[in-house]
């Protein structure tokens, strides 16, 4: 059965004080950060819920809403320019967002449909909108429909408990703090040549030059460079962050991205984080210091591993001369959940050694399959416990494979 209201028939009106309670509610939800960043969604909300407050649901449809709310002529291509369709997603989006968050279980509800443009209201008595005399009416059909309702979603939560998988019960912590997640990615130091010419011909780009007609080997000075250390996110980091922020997405968690030259140790006592990146992430070595498992780096004998503070004689875990090219036959990464002891705020940090292990880890906190090998060997009541995971991946013609569990730790 379609969800799309039948725009022939005329909407009930709801009573004044109601329309009022509306009313309040829009405003909080437009001033909300959800929202404030955003003109278009704020434009359209407002105009689709006080046309339908006043009855006027035959005008919300998605060409005369482009016309009347974003100024598109009257013969625009909706199928070229989707401006009303993908700014009635976002508007779903921050909705769930916003009623999501403690404090609005209480509030009316402003619904927006998929596949629709007209709002829906539905107050905390658990009905939706209907014409005053046909609730008095059907209030105790009401009332017994609401009830099981509210069983079945009972029983199906508990169901889920049940039913969660072990990748589900690393993360809930996270999830379920209050707050957005703030993820700070690793930022390595880039260099540029200052002269745009130049930097071209290195990457061949020169415009009226036949390849091969420009040298690259001439020497490159210091005071030709330079230094860039807050532009660029290294391949394997940007991968990593895209399984992580997707999982995130799949839970409709706020988050917000930051660069880790950006991040502060004020943003990160706020609320839950993600760090990303292990020697290009400050945070993530900060952090990493004071636990079992960190990473170390011997730049003078080109010496990078994963050291067991437990175990200092243990040298399995290490990678010599990697640098400058990354090209080895295996990485080493380290997947932590720990709890900031001065805030207790869920900090989960995906690292390794290289972007190979770095890209690894991400793709490990977010598989369920891979997760469970590492889950099998926790102790008791890891759940609410910090944790900490070493993983080897092994890495053909530059690709990183399955990552593999070597040492686990949990306290």
């Amino acid at each position: 059965m379609s969800r799309r209201p039948d725009l022939r028939e005329v909407q009930p009106l709801l009573a004044p004080d109601r329309a009022e309670e509306v009313r309040a509610l829009l405003e909080r939800i437009l001033s909300s950060h959800h929202f404030r960043g955003s003109r278009r969604c704020q434009s359209l909300f407002r105009y689709i819920t006080e046309q339908t407050l006043a009855g006027e649901t035959h005008s919300l449809k998605e060409r005369t809403l482009g016309v009347e709310v974003f100024s598109r002529a009257p013969d625009y291509d909706t199928s070229q320019d989707p401006v009303v369709r993908a700014t009635a997603a976002e508007i779903r989006k921050k909705l769930a967002q916003y009623y999501q968050e403690p404090g609005h279980e209480s509030e009316c509800h402003i619904d927006l449909l998929t596949g629709s443009y007209v709002a829906e209201f539905h107050f905390h008595e658990a009905a939706a909108v209907a014409a005053p005399r046909r609730r008095k009416r059907r209030w105790w059909i009401l009332v017994t429909a609401v009830a099981a309702v509210l069983a079945i979603i009972a029983a199906g939560l508990a169901l889920g408990r049940q039913k969660r998988s072990d990748l589900d019960q690393f993360w809930a912590p996270l999830l379920q703090a209050r707050g957005p997640v703030l993820v700070s990615v690793g930022q390595p130091i880039v260099y540029n040549l200052k002269s745009t010419y130049a930097q071209d011909a290195i990457q061949g780009i020169v415009a009226g030059k036949a390849p091969g007609e420009h040298r690259t080997d001439d020497v490159i000075r210091m005071k030709d460079l330079l230094i860039l250390s807050d532009r660029y996110v290294d391949l394997g980091d940007a991968v990593c962050l895209a399984h992580l922020v997707s999982l995130l997405e799949i839970h409709g968690k706020l988050y917000h991205i930051r660069g880790e030259r950006t991040t502060t140790f004020a943003d990160l006592s706020e609320g839950p984080s993600i760090l990303v990146g292990a020697f290009n992430n400050e945070w993530t070595l900060r952090t990493n210091s004071q636990l079992r498992f960190t990473f170390y780096k011997d730049s003078k004998n080109e010496i990078d591993w994963v050291r067991d503070r437990d175990h200092p004689e243990n040298t399995a875990w290490r990678l010599k001369q990697a640098w400058p090219y990354w090209d080895v036959p295996i990485d080493y990464a380290i997947a932590s959940r720990i709890y900031d002891a001065t805030s207790n705020r869920p900090v989960i940090i995906a690292a390794g050694i290289t972007r190979h292990g770095t890209m690894a880890a991400g793709e490990f906190l977010t598989n369920p399959e891979y997760f469970a090998e590492a889950a099998a060997q926790f102790s008791a009541g890891w759940q609410k416990k910090n944790l900490q995971v070493v993983l080897s991946v092994p890495v053909v013609n530059r690709v990183a494979g399955r990552p593999r569990v070597v040492a686990t730790h949990v306290w």
